[in-house]
């Protein structure tokens, strides 16, 4: 796999859902954000759109980021307020740290796998356009050939097995903006 981080010391605008936020107004306008009620929303992000099936789930709290196209994407709450610090207003600074990746030009992986037997994950070698699909933030997401696989958080027993991970396709495009490889 890939070692990975974002951008040293990047800033970013985000918007907590619940919020009376300008921002999150035009999403819902726009219909990129759909509020289910009762706390519960839909974010239209790049990958869910792809997924043709509806959007990614969030709750009030959680935080919305805008990706390089403008479309939004989820950051749970306890996630974007352990790795972000507020700057002002709607400015956050994303601490970087060392993350996980992979992608179709490496081997298959003991991390990969467990997402293909435990997560769902399918991998169509017969698609260009959604060469992987998966259940994620309770829609179906799929990603193109290039996409990158990020591990946000990866789990091991003691004999070294993945348990779990939190994890997430990336659009190579943005990946290439908003991550550097370091090794």
């Amino acid at each position: 796999m890939y070692e990975v981080i974002k951008n040293k010391g990047k800033l970013v605008k985000a918007y907590q859902l619940g919020s009376d936020n300008t921002v999150i107004k035009e999403l819902v306008q726009n219909g990129k954000i759909c509020d289910l009620g009762d706390g519960r929303y839909e974010i239209h992000s790049q990958e869910a759109v792809n997924g043709a099936v509806g959007g990614e789930k969030a709750m009030v709290g959680d935080w919305i980021k805008l990706d390089s196209t403008g479309s939004p994407y989820p950051n749970d709450k306890e996630y974007f307020e352990a790795n972000h610090r507020h700057i002002e207003g709607d400015t956050f600074e994303q601490f970087p740290k060392p993350l996980s990746a992979w992608d179709a030009k490496l081997e298959m992986c003991p991390e990969v796998m467990f997402l293909v037997e435990k997560k769902e994950l399918v991998i169509d070698k017969a698609s260009s356009d959604r060469r992987y699909t998966a259940q994620l933030w309770g829609t179906t997401e799929a990603a193109a050939e290039d996409a990158m696989i990020v591990f946000y958080s990866i789990s091991y027993d003691d004999a070294g097995n993945v348990t779990d991970c939190d994890w997430n396709f990336v659009e190579r495009g943005e990946f290439n903006r908003t991550y550097s490889v370091i090794r």
